[in-house]
């Protein structure tokens, strides 16, 4: 038997509140993308209160002092009404981010070239030894 959602048995009102506002994220990217990128911070409106969700003390201690930026920031951004800031802390906000699938680039082979004459006259090896690599990176191998 498949378990059952935890969510399934919260009240909607509840989990409203705690779920996360993609869109105040976005507007607060500027000032604290980072945190946001890295799961240690999520934001969500609750009533005139922009609710930031911190996983340690010294990220909220930080919000504390950008307060009154994030508030102005958050009214450019055109979320009206919102007064004042509340932080909770948390371990795990949220999940982070999964990390975007890279897509297999491929290096012309005149560049190829070009790498592997330079790192062959370079005499730093370190130097050398990753111009070799980059030459042979995404190399497509012969059908």
């Amino acid at each position: 038997m498949k378990p059952q959602r935890i969510s399934r048995f919260i009240a909607h009102d509840w989990s409203a509140h705690s779920s996360r506002d993609r869109g105040v994220e976005r507007a607060m990217e500027p000032l604290v993308g980072d945190a946001l990128q890295a799961g240690r911070l999520a934001f969500t409106l609750r009533d005139d209160s922009l609710v930031a969700i911190c996983a340690d003390r010294g990220l909220a201690t930080e919000l504390r002092f950008q307060q009154r930026e994030l508030l102005k920031t958050l009214a450019a951004a055109g979320f009206a009404g919102i007064e004042q800031m509340r932080i909770r802390l948390t371990q795990t906000p949220r999940a982070p981010e999964p990390a975007q699938r890279l897509e297999p680039r491929e290096i012309p082979e005149s560049a190829r070239q070009i790498l592997a004459d330079t790192a062959a006259g370079i005499q730093d090896d370190g130097l050398a030894n990753a111009l070799q690599r980059l030459a042979c990176a995404a190399k497509t191998p012969p059908d």
